[in-house]
């Protein structure tokens, strides 16, 4: 299954789901993820993926009056697995991304170098963040100027 054909059973979905299906299932971030899909170079395991979201999308479309959390926990569990792949094998990674892996360690080392070095935490913890988001705002400006985000 082709990007094209999901993304005719996304918007299908969409036009049949309520604004709360639309805002739990994330599926903005869905379409943008299929928008940057198409440009990529095919792979077995994507197509494998994208087939398996456009029948999750058919499957939820047929149960829409009364999806369950069962059905929500299906889809994600769908959407991850061709996540990780994208990530993985053709290193796209969603806006903002290394802001959010850098932050935190940037925090984790901060206080460490607060309490080591100026034995005050909460310089630390404000030279850590701020280097975290440094180097993630760099690197995520390096990956959209590259392409590799959604």
């Amino acid at each position: 299954m082709h990007v094209e054909e999901v993304r005719k059973h996304l918007h299908a979905f969409k036009y049949d789901a309520g604004q709360g299906v639309i805002q739990k299932l994330d599926l903005e971030k869905e379409e943008r993820l299929l928008n940057r899909m198409a440009d990529l170079e095919p792979c077995d395991e994507c197509e494998s993926g994208l087939m398996e979201l456009g029948e999750e999308y058919k499957r939820l479309r047929a149960r829409l009056p009364e999806l369950e959390k069962a059905d929500f926990r299906s889809h994600r569990k769908v959407l991850n697995k061709l996540l990780n792949h994208v990530h993985k094998v053709h290193k796209v990674v969603p806006q903002n991304y290394y802001i959010g892996v850098f932050m935190p360690l940037g925090l984790t080392f901060g206080m460490l170098i607060g309490l080591g070095f100026l034995e005050n935490m909460v310089y630390g913890f404000t030279l850590g963040i701020s280097i975290g988001i440094a180097i993630g705002a760099g690197l995520d400006a390096k990956s959209k100027k590259d392409g590799l985000t959604f």
